[in-house]
Formats: structure tokens, C-alpha cells, sequence
């Protein structure tokens, strides 16, 4: 079992050796940032590790932290994306705010009785459940389950600098319920027809069992896959079909037993979390091996390929801010030949 010690110092000081840095924690001390292409990396052992005994040190809610309980790696701050996990533990409840920034979740473990609370919507919390919460949307989480809840965070960090954070009218510290499950999705076709962009866009939700079942589609029926990419999923928008988020986009793959890709660059960031199984990508001729639960990043325009080393199937969830740049008009992306 890993060591993390008692104290808030020992918390501080196990994080900072493993690249990381938690929410409501001292940033001083912190190792300077990894250079070179596989710097930005970071192991489930120490995420989950620190994550549980932030639980046991920082307090959320109206009476905490308003934000929640996270680590994030240290090298995130060079991206305009990132991941980090958060953690929920039993009978805790965040306090509701909304920003200018997209909050999206994939959750890696959580009892029952948990749930995100999206803009008056219920949305339980599932494994491999992405939920999304568009920039100003209202938001908390509320774990009634008697074991923590574990969620990864995927951020645009609010583009240009415009991230606005407002809480409930009246400084209420939860929203009301008030919304059926369904609710955010079923009310799409009622909205009126408007030439400019919606705003905010509604709270969308992505199921791990539809998701699971479309791969086991693919999977079942050999459809054959991207030789960059393997079997490839994005997460639609269902206002209009397109990217998830006009920021970012979520994407789910598949490796098969030892699958080896081919290598490709592109301009846009992507954070990988290793969702399933093992293997390793090699960035710019550095080699990275990965396993269950672990986070990385590509730098843009940076040469890479994936290799699973699992006898089983391996799956890989990642964020990607390809839409951003296309819309600004300069996404780019070059593939090696086979």
C-alpha cells in the first residue's frame, strides 16, 4: 500500500514527488516542471493515493472549498486543456456555481447513490459515464453513497482568458432537483429557432453501456479501424451533430491485444486516461508506458504512436481541442505513410 503519511505536509510533499499538485494545498515546494516530450504524465498509483487522503484533509462544500477536491498535474498549467480527478467522499455535496469555462466528467468509480446535479438535473454516476456541463451551466456533485466518488475532469480553462464564475441566486449552496431525468436532451426539439449559436448548450450525457455497446459493435463486427487511432469513437453534440464542445471534443478508442499504430502528429493538444488494459506511446522517439487509471499528454505538432500491450482489449478515453483550432482556421494534421 502506498505511504502517504498523516499530515498535510506529508499530502503536500507525497503529491509534489509524484508531479502533483491538490486543491486547497500549499503549491510551495512543488519540483519544477518535466521537460521533453513524455513529461507530462502521471501514474493512477499516485492520483488515487493522494485523492484519498485529500479526503481524510480538505473539506468541499459551503463550508470548505466551493470548488471541488482535486489533484492536477503539475505540467497541466502549459496547456489550454487539461485533465485532473477529483474526489467525492460519502455524504459530501459541492456548492452549485456555474463559469465560462465547459466542465466535462468521466467517471472512473463511484457508489449508487451519487450523482452530478446539472442545471436542476440528476445525473447518476456511473463508470464510464461522460457527462458534460457547457460553459455556464450550473453544477454541483452529491455523493449519498457510503464509498468516495472518483471522477476525471476534462477543461478548456476558459478560452481567452473570460472565466466568469457566479454562484446560485442568493448564494444558495445546492440547486433544487427540479428537473426529471431526460430533461436536458427530451427539451432540445422545443427550443426555438435561433440563426446564432445556443447558448448555454445543454447539459449533455454519454452512458458507458451505449458507449461500450457501439465498441462491441465495431469489435464484433471487425469494422476495420484507423491505423492512426485504432477504433475510434467521438462524443457527438446533439445540437447539431458535430464536435462535443466547439473547445474540445471527447473521444473514446479501442487497442486490440498488441495492436501497434501508426505514427501522426496534429496541432492540437490531447490528455489521454487509460481507461482499460496497458501498453505505451512513444512521443517524438520518447517511449511512455502506461497503465490502468494513469493520465498523459501529446504536445501539439509532436510525432506519436500507440502500442498495447495487453492480451485483452485496451480503451483510452481522451480530450482534444481540434475543434477550437479548426474554427479559428488553422488546425493542421500530418500521418506517416504505412
Amino acid at each position: 500500500m502506498t505511504d502517504v503519511g498523516t499530515t498535510k505536509e506529508d499530502l503536500e510533499r507525497f503529491l509534489g514527488e509524484h508531479h502533483l499538485s491538490g486543491a486547497g494545498l500549499s503549491r510551495k515546494g512543488l519540483p519544477e516542471p518535466r521537460s521533453g516530450n513524455t513529461g507530462a504524465y502521471w501514474s493512477w498509483e499516485g492520483i488515487r493515493a493522494g485523492l484519498m487522503q485529500s479526503g481524510e484533509i480538505v473539506t468541499v462544500g459551503p463550508n470548505g472549498m466551493t470548488g471541488m477536491r482535486s489533484v492536477t498535474g503539475i505540467e497541466t498549467k502549459s496547456y489550454p486543456i487539461w485533465m485532473n480527478v477529483q474526489i467525492l467522499m460519502p455524504g459530501e455535496r459541492t456548492q452549485a456555481h456555474r463559469n465560462m469555462r465547459s466542465e466535462t466528467r468521466l467517471v472512473v468509480e463511484a457508489p449508487e447513490d451519487a450523482v452530478f446535479v446539472c442545471d436542476y438535473e440528476p445525473y447518476p454516476m456511473k463508470r464510464g459515464d461522460v457527462v458534460i456541463s457547457p460553459n455556464w451551466t450550473f453544477h454541483d456533485h452529491w455523493n449519498e453513497g457510503s464509498t468516495p466518488a472518483l471522477f476525471v475532469d476534462g477543461y478548456d480553462n476558459g478560452y481567452m482568458g473570460a472565466n466568469i464564475n457566479e454562484r446560485l441566486p442568493n448564494d444558495s449552496p445546492y440547486q433544487e432537483v427540479t428537473r426529471p431525468a431526460g430533461y436536458a436532451v427530451k427539451a432540445l426539439g422545443l427550443r426555438e429557432a435561433n440563426e446564432a449559436p445556443a447558448f448555454p448548450l445543454p447539459v449533455m450525457h454519454y452512458p458507458w453501456a451505449e458507449t461500450e455497446a457501439a465498441l462491441k459493435a465495431l469489435r464484433d463486427n471487425e469494422v476495420e479501424g484507423d491505423p492512426y487511432d485504432g477504433l475510434r469513437l467521438m462524443f457527438r453534440s446533439p445540437v447539431d451533430g458535430g464536435a462535443t464542445l466547439p473547445t474540445m471534443a471527447w473521444h473514446v478508442q479501442l487497442l486490440t491485444p498488441r495492436q501497434k499504430t501508426l505514427s501522426h502528429r496534429h496541432n492540437s493538444n490531447v490528455f489521454y486516461h487509460v481507461f482499460e488494459g496497458e501498453g505505451a506511446t512513444v512521443i517524438g522517439g520518447e517511449r511512455l508506458e502506461w497503465h490502468k487509471g494513469d493520465i498523459f499528454a501529446i504536445p501539439p505538432w509532436t510525432w506519436h504512436n500507440h502500442e498495447s500491450s495487453s492480451s485483452e482489449d485496451t480503451i483510452l478515453f481522451s480530450i482534444d481541442d481540434w475543434p477550437a483550432k479548426t474554427k479559428l482556421g488553422f488546425y493542421l494534421k500530418e500521418e506517416a505513410p504505412a
